[in-house]
């Protein structure tokens, strides 16, 4: 097969150079195909073996991400193993220029452009299979949570406060509920995805066919990606109280709550620093769902 088109990373790298070095290491297998839409990043092309059999390939520039990823392999092998729905990796390295590589099987399905109270259930489902999967305790996701918001948060708080008025007021509540400190110990045994949106889940056929881009998956408390699934706009009225409801039960409203601000303010922030419209408008939805939790 022959490509029809080329996308290139931040560092000018090419799918075909990618395929190129992937093949070399791993044997001369995949082609080409075309290349997939959606996410913010840059890097990720169909591919195809001799027998037809269907690939992802992604693949990143970011020299610093590049270890995390390599050692995600080990990882999503032992999540997989348990049962939860990721696809396979089939090879995983470095490029040349020191960026990360992986090929992944594909998996049929595509994301939701909106959360109903049915599909809710199917996430929660999933995400009660990640208690007590925690695969690698050197990414601590709740340490990572009580570093943001105690150390780290003045760095957090400002993008979002400069995103408009309604950015300064989720600012401002935040601060008034961050005094009373962390609990003592978040939980750190479950599996967090670090991501968990519904851009990041497939559907087919009424039910989750896979959870993709978890290469950030590390150890911590679920209820952290509760809270990131409830910054998503994608998740309606009925379905976010069943998210909430199902998140509290999981270490407690205080937990959901902190887990919450972590990654609304990132989310608000993110926006900020690559230009995204609606930040403060955002700010104003994240400061609604953050009374709701309580």
């Amino acid at each position: 097969m022959r490509t029809v088109a080329t996308s290139c990373d931040d560092h000018g790298v090419d799918a075909e150079s990618v395929l190129a070095e992937v093949n070399a290491g791993h044997g001369p297998r995949w082609s080409l195909v075309r290349p997939l839409d959606g996410g913010f990043q840059t890097g990720a092309w169909l591919l195809a073996d001799r027998s037809g059999r269907s690939a992802v390939l992604k693949w990143g520039p970011d020299r610093d991400w590049a270890p995390q990823v390599v050692r995600a392999a080990t990882a999503v092998a032992r999540v997989r193993a348990a049962g939860y729905p990721t696809p396979a990796w089939y090879a995983v390295g470095r490029t040349r220029g020191g960026g990360a590589y992986q090929v992944q099987e594909y998996v049929r399905g595509r994301a939701l452009d909106t959360v109903d109270p049915r599909q809710a259930t199917a996430l929660i489902d999933v995400l009660e299979r990640q208690a007590g999967l925690g695969p690698d305790p050197r990414r601590d996701w709740s340490a990572y949570v009580r570093n943001l918001l105690t150390d780290g948060w003045p760095a957090l708080s400002y993008p979002v406060a400069a995103a408009g008025p309604a950015g300064r007021r989720f600012v401002a509540e935040c601060e008034r509920q961050l005094p009373a400190g962390p609990p003592a110990n978040l939980p750190a045994a479950d599996l967090v995805h670090g991501d968990f949106r519904p851009g990041n889940v497939l559907f087919e056929g009424g039910r989750v066919s896979g959870v993709v881009d978890i290469e950030a998956l590390g150890c911590g408390t679920r209820a952290y990606d509760y809270a990131t699934l409830l910054t998503a706009r994608e998740v309606g009225a009925a379905a976010r109280r069943a998210v909430i409801d199902a998140g509290r039960r999981v270490a407690g409203r205080a937990v959901l709550r902190w887990c919450f601000i972590a990654a609304a303010a990132e989310l608000l922030g993110f926006m900020r620093r690559h230009g995204r419209p609606g930040a403060d408008a955002a700010a104003r939805q994240l400061h609604a769902v953050l009374a709701e939790i309580g």
